[in-house]
């Protein structure tokens, strides 16, 4: 179960600054000595020095990538980011089924309006993250058609949780 959390965008945006900056020091630091030590184990048969350092840098990138999976995923400087990432995540699951939810909600069914509804708050705090108002200002005229729907069928516009498995029934 995925919940909406009240983010301040300001806080959020000083946030993954912070753990891009973090990573990216890790990722320079492992970068460079991969590529060097590349370059000193395995120059001496190559002529091309340039393709060592990219194969070293690569690796250092999977090293890099491994180590914040492993040990600071669940770190209190990487929360923000995290959970931004699950957010578009389960933003993107939706949305490869909009078609088909789009459809079950024009015939009244109350779970794809639901999800469909979710899909809006979760956008639209995406947006505010990235402070997107542009993209923000378009959403609001969808937002206004469901929640119009959703209040003559009776249904709570406050869809801040949603189960993944949900959305799986729409997939055809």
């Amino acid at each position: 179960m995925f919940k909406i959390e009240e983010i301040d965008p300001v806080y959020y945006r000083k946030q993954t600054r912070k753990s891009t900056l973090i990573i990216m020091g890790i990722f320079i630091i492992i970068g460079f000595m991969t590529a060097r030590y590349t370059v000193i184990y395995f120059g001496e048969g190559s002529t091309n020095h340039m393709v060592l350092n990219f194969l070293g840098a690569f690796v250092g990138l999977l090293i890099t990538f491994w180590i914040v999976n492993t040990f600071f995923k669940d770190a209190n400087w990487m929360k923000e980011a995290m959970y931004a990432w699950r957010l578009k995540r389960h933003i993107m699951t939706i949305y490869n089924v909009m078609p088909h939810l789009q459809e079950a909600s024009e015939r009244g069914d109350i779970e794809a309006i639901k999800i469909l509804r979710f899909y809006q708050l979760a956008t639209e705090q995406m947006y505010r993250l990235d402070n997107n108002s542009h993209e923000l200002i378009e959403l609001r005229s969808q937002m206004q058609e469901l929640e119009s729907k959703m209040k003559e069928m009776g249904i709570e516009e406050n869809q801040t949780e949603l189960d993944i498995k949900s959305v799986d029934v729409y997939r055809k």
